[in-house]
């Protein structure tokens, strides 16, 4: 349980981080100054975060996706000219330092087959891999690829900007202007205005879960509660970049 908990506050820059490493020097100043309200305060926030609710309400304003099982035909016939997935890379297994593909790009991409036998529309696949050969993701993801239409291929992004800008430039290519598009729901508001900066009209953004849904466990205190802090302030943190740097 302690491992969990250190790696749930600590695990990267985190505020929730931050303060417990600051509440035992908040006690030893306490004690030795007889002032505890630092202290106190510091106490009182980290439970404050550890709330569920709290987290999820920062994210909400940012909750722009919809889960892919509300997806209905009618959303996109009509309506989107390309589906696009982004595909966040293979990772290395531990102990073969074989090249793994994702699980999520592959789910996405079984997904979108699921919308495309309905809708069928072209399919363009964003990926982080440098090239195309045998061990790239995008290689086996298009290997195992259903496509009932065209399929376009984009490769080496590094951060979701680049995902979108590949993605849109492609569109552009193909003279193609009206894209729903897969992307995990943390993820799903800078795509949009990445997208959309980019002067390409983002009809969906499918995702896997929204994390802004509310239940009454989210009232109850839990390392869930610094999980979402912790990304919710590390998306904004994105937007302000993003907006700083004039990508969107």
């Amino acid at each position: 349980m302690l491992d969990y908990a250190l790696e749930q506050l600590i695990d990267g820059m985190s505020l929730g981080g931050i303060l417990l490493i600051t509440l035992p020097v908040s006690l030893i100043y306490g004690w030795l100054s007889g002032r505890m309200r630092l202290f106190f305060a510091n106490t009182l926030f980290l439970i404050f975060m550890s709330l569920p609710v709290t987290g999820k309400a920062l994210l909400l304003p940012i909750d722009i996706g919809i889960a892919f099982e509300k997806v209905q035909p009618d959303m996109l016939r009509g309506k989107v000219d390309v589906l696009a997935i982004i595909a966040p890379g293979s990772r290395k297994d531990a102990q073969s330092s074989a090249l793994v593909p994702s699980l999520t790009s592959f789910s996405r991409l079984k997904r979108a087959e699921m919308i495309l036998s309905k809708v069928p529309l072209p399919l363009i696949i964003s990926g982080s891999d440098g090239g195309d050969g045998a061990a790239s993701e995008l290689a086996y993801l298009s290997e195992n690829a259903q496509m009932p239409g065209q399929l376009l291929l984009a490769f080496g992004a590094k951060g979701t900007a680049e995902h979108a800008r590949n993605i849109a430039r492609l569109m552009k290519e193909q003279n193609l202007k009206r894209v729903a598009v897969f992307v995990s729901g943390i993820h799903a508001y800078r795509t949009r205005a990445v997208l959309e900066a980019e002067g390409i009209e983002v009809a969906l953004v499918i995702v896997g879960i929204n994390d802004a849904t509310f239940g009454w466990r989210d009232f109850i205190p839990g390392f869930d509660g610094f999980f979402y802090w912790k990304h919710a302030l590390k998306e904004y943190a994105g937007l302000m970049v993003y907006k700083w740097r004039g990508i969107i």
